[in-house]
């Protein structure tokens, strides 16, 4: 369809402890994203917006997996958006 444009995916690395962090915040029986494997690592794709704002919010040393685990601790403990960090 012309007008149309897809967002731009990019395959992501994630340890799997990332991942079943992000999926226990999902309400139940939605959708997962859908996660590959490959070579003892787990991959997701992701809208290249998504990418964008957890490369802003990454510290020194971090990888990504250690920024989404990060991020669930702090919405667990109700801080996020309060001020809580990035």
């Amino acid at each position: 369809m012309a007008g149309i444009k897809s967002p731009e995916m990019i395959r992501l690395v994630l340890t799997e402890g990332a991942y079943d962090a992000i999926a226990s915040t999902l309400p139940k029986g939605s959708a997962r994203w859908p996660m590959q494997r490959e070579r003892g690592k787990c991959f997701i794709q992701v809208e290249a917006a998504v990418v964008d704002r957890m490369r802003a919010m990454r510290r020194p040393g971090e990888d990504y997996s250690a920024v989404i685990l990060r991020l669930v601790e702090i919405e667990a403990k109700g801080t996020l958006g309060c001020g809580g960090g990035t």
